[in-house]
């Protein structure tokens, strides 16, 4: 179920790069996690199926760092690490070229109020293998 939700919620909080980012000469500064966390407001508060929310979109330092929700006991059976793998491989398959920009992203999740900070990534992950 979880991979399914944070799929969807990775088509709604993927950012459209800017046109900067896409083309970016070597000179031409490269948006930051700032920029991206600024563009990306909209999304915050969606509810996804299963109940997954997402809760807050933010920058610390050059890290975009999304927090999501879900109902009481959601991340049962869950590391910090499967979730952000499952949303942050969702949100590569929107927008490959987001680490390319030198932005790293964190997925950080709440259940039953407890705050559990995921890893750090700084890449998309693997593929998954054809099935």
């Amino acid at each position: 179920m979880l991979k399914p939700v944070l799929f969807a919620l990775a088509l709604v909080a993927a950012p459209a790069l800017p046109a900067a980012a896409q083309t970016a000469p070597a000179a031409q500064a490269q948006p930051t996690a700032a920029d991206f966390a600024k563009n990306m407001q909209g999304a915050v508060g969606q509810t996804f199926e299963g109940g997954i929310t997402l809760k807050a979109i933010a920058a610390e330092g050059n890290t975009l760092v999304l927090t999501v929700d879900g109902p009481a006991g959601w991340r049962t059976q869950l590391t910090p690490a499967d979730i952000s793998t499952a949303l942050v491989g969702g949100f590569c398959g929107t927008a490959p070229q987001f680490f390319t920009t030198g932005v790293s992203m964190r997925v950080d999740s709440l259940d039953g109020g407890k705050l559990l900070k995921g890893p750090v990534v700084t890449q998309c992950p693997p593929a998954a293998p054809a099935q």
